[in-house]
């Protein structure tokens, strides 16, 4: 008798109870996974780390909107890889990038907290506020590329002897229409053997705005860094499915796969109510001397998601996100729901789990 393993729908184990009195915003775990930073539109960040008992306990003060922190409500963190330190970047509506360093408290028997995470660095060369942050790969340097609203990706260098001191060592402008364009999200190439390379996702509304619905422009696009020229060039733009409307909605979040020796890339996005997959060749053969783009891609996977929640409405999904090998790719949906996908014999995306939040 074959016995045949279903997709079912699971509920949480386990909740942490952050103590944020507003919308949390991005969750992110450390290189090790046993150390995450939480961040919300009340402007705090909170970390937790992973005791013996399997239980997440706060290890620091709440710390990101006070004094020097953040104004504005804080969209995204990101962890430093750990050869840099315990180092946390953020980024805000308030168009600040904020570097956080791990100290440990002086001796006070007072607080039930040993550490502390210090400011050591704002970056304020934005326009409008930044929507999503990245740190590099650690065989890039100590690296961040930050996206923001008006419409440039920037990468900033950091002096991993000296977190106080970080320079801008580039930006450029993706999708041409300046102030008017929003980019939503940034993902690095981990591929080392390649040239640096970023995975941008992007939308600006239409210039005819004279109908009721809201016509976006929406794109994602492949840049490779050209050492010649000291710039950054785009290698390719990826061509996005329409939904059952015919309408394109906006990438919120995009995530580059880890190679782990495929003979291809793997990128996934969320856009509008779908998850979209492209798989992409080896850019090793690619030229940043000669500047060529690269044309006549496959088409992105669509992967089979539900298009409305209960009450029939279309619900979107906001973060994808690929495990350390890019065999497993996660998904969440405005109502919390998650979907977990797993890469078959064949090199297909199956469902593999649905979580439930409740």
């Amino acid at each position: 008798r074959r016995l045949v393993k279903m997709a079912t729908a699971r509920r949480p184990v386990d909740k942490i109870s952050t103590g944020h009195t507003a919308c949390i915003h991005y969750i992110a775990h450390d290189y090790y996974g046993k150390r995450i930073a939480t961040c919300s539109s009340d402007k705090t960040i909170r970390v937790f780390d992973k005791d013996d008992d399997d239980q997440w306990r706060l290890i620091s003060p709440p710390f990101g909107g006070s004094g020097s922190g953040h104004r504005s409500a804080i969209w995204k963190v990101d962890w430093a890889h750990p050869e840099f330190g315990q180092v946390l970047a953020s980024c805000s509506d308030d168009r600040t990038v904020i570097i956080w360093r791990e100290k440990e408290f002086g001796y006070s028997g007072n607080s039930e907290f040993k550490i502390k995470f210090e400011p050591v660095a704002t970056l304020m060369d934005f326009q409008k506020a930044v929507n999503s942050i990245a740190f590099a790969p650690s065989h890039l340097g100590l690296q961040l590329a930050s996206a923001c609203n008006d419409g440039k990706v920037r990468i900033h260098q950091g002096n991993p002897t000296n977190l106080n001191q970080w320079t801008l060592s580039s930006e450029f402008d993706v999708d041409g229409a300046g102030l008017s364009s929003y980019i939503t999200c940034v993902s690095w190439n981990k591929n080392r053997v390649e040239q640096p390379m970023l995975a941008v996702g992007c939308w600006r509304p239409a210039s005819n705005q004279s109908d009721s619905s809201r016509q976006l422009h929406t794109s994602a696009s492949v840049w490779g860094y050209c050492n010649e020229q000291q710039r950054w060039q785009m290698i390719t733009k990826l061509d996005i499915e329409p939904d059952k409307k015919g309408e394109r909605g906006e990438v919120r979040d995009i995530d580059w796969a880890p190679n782990m020796g495929r003979p291809m890339h793997l990128l996934a996005a969320a856009i509008g109510s779908s998850v979209q997959v492209w798989r992409l060749p080896l850019f090793t053969g690619w030229s940043s001397a000669s500047g060529d783009r690269i044309e006549n891609l496959d088409k992105p996977s669509v992967l089979p998601t539900p298009q409305e929640d209960a009450s029939g409405a279309v619900m979107p999904y906001w973060r994808v996100g690929w495990n350390l090998t890019g065999t497993t790719l996660a998904a969440s949906a405005e109502n919390g729901q998650v979907k977990v996908w797993k890469l078959d014999f064949q090199g297909q995306l199956k469902l593999h789990q649905t979580l439930d939040p409740q």
